[in-house]
């Protein structure tokens, strides 16, 4: 059975974010800011917005054995975080220049990446899981038939 590593659950997480963060800002700002020009330092943007999303992750990383409820309420935390976060953002980057629709679609689209990105990481350890189950399944017959 696999053993739960918090360093790898963080860079999973970390980097989930960043793709997370990275797609809003892309996708909304080639909808919504076409004509505005950022500077470049803005690419790594993303990287320092997953630090701060990440806080609210930490008691996953120090606490294996957590209760649904627990992870549900975490998740939320950090969900609403990484909403503040990304607003703030763009605001710091492009000011009153953009309008409250920008504000509403950059909220909708980091909250739609969030939740597939929990449906992909469930599935995914899902089916690993059943993979797992499948093989002590398999050695049980071995083990009665021989």
């Amino acid at each position: 059975m696999k053993e739960f590593d918090p360093k790898r659950e963080f860079l999973f997480d970390y980097i989930t974010v960043v793709a997370e963060c990275t797609f809003a800002i892309a996708v909304i700002g080639s909808l919504f800011a076409r004509n505005n020009s950022i500077s470049f330092i803005y690419f790594f943007l993303p990287f320092g917005l997953a630090l701060i999303c990440m806080i609210p992750c930490i008691p996953i990383y120090l606490k294996e054995d957590m209760t649904i409820s627990q992870i549900m309420w975490q998740r939320g935390i950090e969900l609403v975080v990484l909403e503040i976060a990304m607003c703030a953002v763009i605001y710091l980057i492009m000011g009153d220049s953009v309008s409250i629709v920008v504000y509403v679609a950059i909220l909708i689209s980091t909250a739609v990446c969030d939740v597939v990105s929990y449906l992909v990481k469930w599935y995914l350890e899902k089916e690993e899981a059943d993979k797992i189950n499948r093989r002590i399944a398999e050695h049980r017959r071995k083990k009665e038939n021989g």
